[in-house]
């Protein structure tokens, strides 16, 4: 039996998802999510074989998330279930530990199998997601003159922000935006400057000057 937590935060998806994989004798949903905070405390009272996660979440995203749950529990699975099909954000994903990286229009025979697969340790794609991993790899990231990528003026609001300590809701709050807005923004951040945590981020910021008024 392979137990699974499923996180996402459209709960009506959610459910919708759940339904289809109890319908598997292999597979069994021992317990859910929202958000990312939710996994982690989640992984502290049961045991989890395959994570099926998604990439947009409130509080904390799919790729921070990604990162705690392989640092605490390196055994278990990760499989991204979303709509991004970005190739940058693929080869990311894959880069801090995810197994596997499925499209919400999987066919629920795909869906099976790539936790099955994921389970077992094998590399799950979407396979028409494989040119655009292999062209992220392959193209020169686009830079301003120098050598800092090119970050919108509404991700250094972000990035400011979270520099002063702010959090998801907070920076929300502040820039009248919804919460997945800023994980987006976040989400791409961590993609255009090459970190894994807000700690890098604010690190790299501050060396390449984005945080000088």
């Amino acid at each position: 039996m392979i137990r699974l937590l499923l996180a996402d935060d459209h709960l009506i998806l959610l459910h919708g998802i759940r339904a289809i994989l109890e319908s598997d004798p292999e597979l069994e949903v021992v317990g859910t999510a929202s958000n990312g905070l939710e996994v982690l405390e989640a992984l502290k009272s049961i045991e989890v074989d395959v994570l099926l996660l998604d990439l947009q979440m409130p509080e904390m995203d799919g790729l921070e998330t990604i990162i705690h749950v392989k640092k605490s529990y390196p055994n278990i699975r990760i499989l991204m279930l979303t709509t991004n099909d970005e190739g940058s954000i693929i080869t990311t994903i894959f880069k801090n530990g995810a197994t596997g990286y499925l499209l919400k229009n999987s066919s629920q025979e795909i869906l099976i199998q790539g936790i099955k697969d994921a389970f077992a340790g094998k590399k799950v794609l979407s396979p028409h997601l494989t040119e655009k991993m292999i062209n992220s790899l392959s193209d020169k990231p686009k830079s301003l003159p120098g050598l800092t990528p090119r970050i919108t003026s509404r991700e250094l609001d972000v990035l400011k922000l979270i520099a002063k300590q702010l959090t998801t809701q907070q920076i929300a709050d502040e820039l009248f935006v919804s919460t997945n807005t800023v994980a987006t923004h976040k989400r791409n951040l961590f993609v255009k400057m090459d970190v894994t945590n807000s700690v890098g981020m604010i690190r790299k910021a501050m060396d390449w000057g984005l945080l000088d008024d």
